[in-house]
């Protein structure tokens, strides 16, 4: 696109000192003002009939440092996509709008609502949607838009870029050990079950006395449930019941622990926290709180820390676990943006916070708000978005 600027002239080429001197750039700080560009993608999105949940996802894609570099630099080229309602060129066509114009009103992403409509029917009509969900549609049709295959199937787990998570399943009669991987877009974490270990910590603590009960509830109801220990439940053990394994080592029904880690970790990590309970009966969401930081370490939830813990206790000095230096290895994750359910299942509202730069964002449909970091760890997620910022020997 810039060759011309690689082009010789045959002219005798000029230092930059030969025609800026120091009193020029005296001058010209005395006697000019710099304007800051406001094309710096902090644009709302209007509200097209209880469109909230696609906008957060958009917002938070907008705003993904490695999305926007694949954007801009023309990464999809709408005019050479014969797709009919692409989603892709509609993110193009958004990213352009955001990055290029000096525009402070919002934006109306019909191109984007369009090619949603089109690529999954569920999405058609003015009904509320999961924003999940729909994180998983607009994902799954921007690499299909971008993949260099024709035939996604062919592509193997070990070459996907997505979150590739191993599942280990080990026979306790025989000690088989069965391993499979699945590639899969983010990392869904339950919740119940530590709602439900709260609650239990809170009944023991007032089964001891009236003073302990009162203490315990106080400091239970205000105290949130940690993420991290949502993935150390995540990557625990699980028993299996003989009824539920068939170890095909046997050849019959055995006992069998399984265990699930994180084989591949991608630069985008998208952690979906599950407040929304489905059955035939009835919905309910889950309000708990959760407490998240700003930065993840995600290595002890990997297979290598597995396989290093396994090495560390087979061994009395803990030789292999670590580098070289003795520094263990890690996987820094930084937050990046933070989607939000507000009220009730059926009547409810999404709100996003995103990071651009150095400050933090509150998107509300066509609003943008200045906010804090407190304020948004604070808030009650629903959908994190990390970033990778150093693999340190992961």
């Amino acid at each position: 696109m810039y060759s011309w600027l690689k082009q010789r002239t045959g002219r005798k080429k000029r230092k930059f000192e030969d025609l800026y001197s120091s009193e020029d750039a005296r001058l010209v700080s005395l006697n000019s003002t710099s304007i800051p560009c406001r094309a710096n993608g902090l644009r709302g999105l209007y509200n097209m009939g209880q469109t909230c949940f696609m906008s957060v996802i958009l917002q938070s894609l907008i705003h993904n440092p490695f999305i926007k570099a694949f954007y801009l630099a023309e990464g999809h080229r709408s005019v050479e996509c014969d797709r009919e309602a692409c989603t892709s060129c509609a993110m193009d066509e958004m990213f352009q709008e955001f990055y290029s114009y000096e525009k402070a009103e919002g934006y109306g992403a019909v191109g984007m609502l369009l090619g949603s409509w089109m690529g999954a029917q569920a999405l058609a009509g003015h009904k509320q949607q999961d924003a999940h969900e729909y994180m998983q549609f607009i994902l799954n049709s921007l690499h299909l838009a971008n993949s260099d295959t024709a035939d996604d199937e062919q592509h193997k787990a070990a070459d996907c870029e997505c979150v590739i998570h191993q599942s280990t399943v080990t026979c306790s009669n025989c000690h088989n050990v069965t391993t499979a991987l699945d590639p899969i877009m983010d990392l869904s974490l339950d919740l119940r079950t530590q709602v439900r270990r709260k609650r239990l910590a809170q009944a023991e603590g007032k089964a001891a006395t009236a003073a302990a009960a009162a203490a315990a509830a106080a400091a239970g109801s205000d105290e949130p449930i940690n993420l991290q220990s949502c993935l150390e439940r995540f990557t625990s053990a699980e028993k299996l019941a003989a009824a539920d394994y068939a170890c095909r080592n046997c050849d019959s029904h055995q006992a069998a622990e399984k265990r699930l880690s994180v084989q591949t970790l991608p630069p985008v990590l998208p952690i979906h926290l599950k407040r929304f309970e489905h059955s035939k009966a009835t919905s309910s969401k889950l309000d708990a709180k959760i407490a998240f930081p700003l930065q993840l370490d995600m290595y002890p939830y990997t297979t290598r820390w597995q396989r290093q813990s396994r090495q560390q206790i087979g061994s009395e000095a803990g030789e292999g676990v670590g580098k070289a230096d003795g520094r263990a290895p890690t996987a820094i994750y930084e937050l990046s943006s933070v989607v939000v359910h507000k009220g009730k299942l059926d009547t409810g509202h999404y709100v996003s916070y995103s990071r651009e730069a150095d400050d933090w964002f509150l998107f509300d449909d066509s609003k943008v708000v200045l906010v804090t970091e407190r304020e948004v760890l604070d808030a009650n997620a629903y959908l994190l978005f990390y970033i990778v910022r150093d693999l340190d020997g992961a």
